[in-house]
This record gives C-alpha cells, structure tokens and sequence, in this order.
C-alpha cells in the first residue's frame, strides 16, 4: 500500500517564566549563633520541599481536575475551584492554562469559567476514554469510505488529534499524526470545532490564532471567518490546501447534550477524490455515525 504521510509542524506556543531569588551582600555581615544554628534545619527543610515538589505540584493539578469533573458540564469559576482547593487564584489559573493547553479542559468563552472535556464515563484519562468510545465508528466510517479517519478534541486554540484509522484505498493521506496539534481551523476536524463553538468564543480563538494561521498555505482570520460561517451554513466542513497541499478533508463537530462541541471526526484525501458529491456522501456517514452517539 503506498501512503502519503505528511507531518506538519506543530505550533506550539509555549509560556514561559522565570523567577530568581538573591540576597544583597549588604546587611548581611551580622550572623550570630542562633543563625548558624538554625541553618542546617532549614536546608534540610529546603531538600524536603525540594523533594515533595514534583509530587506536589501534581497533587494539586489534579484536585483541581477532580473538581472540574465533580462540577460537571456546568463547570467552575475560579473563585469556586480556589475555595474547593484551598489554592490561591493565582495558582490556580496557572494549573488551568495547563489543563487547557493539554486539552483536559475547556474554558466558557471569555469567563473566567472552566469545566472539564466530557467523555462517556466517569474517571480514567478522558482522551483514552474518548478513543476507547469512538474507534468502532470510525473503523466502519474508514470501511465504508475507504480513506482515514480521525478523532480531534481541542486544546485551548488548537486542534488535537487523538486517534486515526487508516482505510482501505490503495492511496492514504495522512495528513496528522497522533498528538499533532494546529490551529483550531486549519483541518477540517478543527474547522468543525470551531464553527460549533458559540460565535463570541470562536471570535476569541480566530483572534488569537491571527498570526499562526499564517504559517497554513496563507491563512488569515478573515479566511478562517469565512469558512466557518460556510460550515454553520452547510452544516459540515469541508477545507482543503491548508494544512497539506492537494489534501481535502470533509469534517463534522459532535456536540454534549447542552450543545456544546467535545470532538470531531473528519476524512481526509486527495482532492481528486472529493467532488462536491462525494463530499456529501461522507458528510452523511458521519452524521449517521455521530448521531448514535
């Protein structure tokens, strides 16, 4: 079988911060006997820190996910995660932009309000859950189709690819890998997600994604606007030469039961195997598909 596999660079743009703690030689002459006394218990209390943080720090990350998931799809406001937690505001949005980027969170629009990405079951890793969830569908939408299949969720303005299925054409394009992330848009899968979105929060994510797109065969905001309102339209999305050239790629969102977006699931090919028909034929399979779910 021969297989086109195209692996694009993952946009990734990572916060970083530094912090620095020094002492001014000044004022600092004047050790008397209960300093140096004290000193080897506060280093030993230091390495102890040193030593709990790892461990620590993920205790934490995820007593705050343990509250989004207790909260539900209703989600929590900062103020209420920090109170459950007893963590600082500060501290806890931090811990938040991670979950976020990772993809194990959501943020409701533009609040300062945050719920965790719903699956079929309660616990577990909610990307295993969700490829555990949506394999047998997509293995019957590849069957049928005979091109791949893939499994996007989102993660803060990007799209992340979490499973694919290969089809059965002799020819397969593909386009992501697993764990490829892009702007929210650029695939077909993403597009879906975007346009579901409701508009103030998809404004939100256009906005911030304005200079990344730029990088996928010239996208622009304006572009990526007008294809979403093509794509709440038709009820589908279809895009093509982004992401990869002479790729086409036919997409639909699914939604929770408040009609919120979760993940999406798109099939990608050569364009010459996407006349307009075509397109509608594999909307259709997914929307029989998605509409089990």
């Amino acid at each position: 079988m021969n297989k086109i596999s195209t692996h694009t660079a993952k946009r990734r743009t990572a916060r970083t911060g530094t912090a620095s703690e020094g002492r001014s030689a000044r004022g600092a002459s004047r050790i008397d006997a209960a300093t140096v006394a004290a000193a080897p218990a506060a280093q030993a209390a230091d390495a102890g820190r040193e030593r709990d943080g790892g461990p620590r720090t993920l205790r934490r990350g995820l007593h705050i996910l343990g509250a989004l998931r207790r909260a539900g799809s209703t989600g929590l406001h900062v103020t209420e995660i920090a109170a459950q937690t007893g963590m600082q505001r500060s501290t806890v949005y931090r811990f938040l932009d991670v979950l976020v980027d990772e993809g194990y969170a959501l943020r409701d629009g533009a609040k300062p309000r945050y719920r965790v990405l719903q699956t079929d079951a309660e616990g577990g890793d909610p990307h295993e859950q969700a490829i555990r969830r949506w394999r047998p569908a997509m293995r019957r939408i590849s069957d049928a189709i005979g091109d791949s299949v893939f499994l996007i969720c989102r993660a803060g303005d990007d799209s992340l690819c979490l499973h694919r299925e290969i089809g059965t054409y002799p020819v397969q394009v593909l386009t992501v890998t697993v764990g490829h992330r892009q702007p929210l848009g650029v695939g077909a899968a993403g597009l879906a997600l975007l346009a579901a979105l409701p508009p103030a929060e998809a404004a939100d994510v256009i906005a911030g994604n304005e200079v990344a797109l730029r990088g996928y065969g010239g996208l622009t905001a304006a572009h990526i606007r007008r294809l979403v309102e093509s794509t709440r339209d038709r009820g589908w999305s279809v895009i093509g030469n982004t992401a990869v050239p002479g790729v086409l790629g036919v997409g639909m969102a699914w939604c929770d039961a408040e009609g919120y977006p979760r993940l999406a699931i798109s099939v990608s090919t050569l364009i010459d195997r996407m006349p307009a028909a075509r397109q509608r034929t594999i909307a259709e399979v997914l929307r029989a598909e998605l509409a089990q779910r």
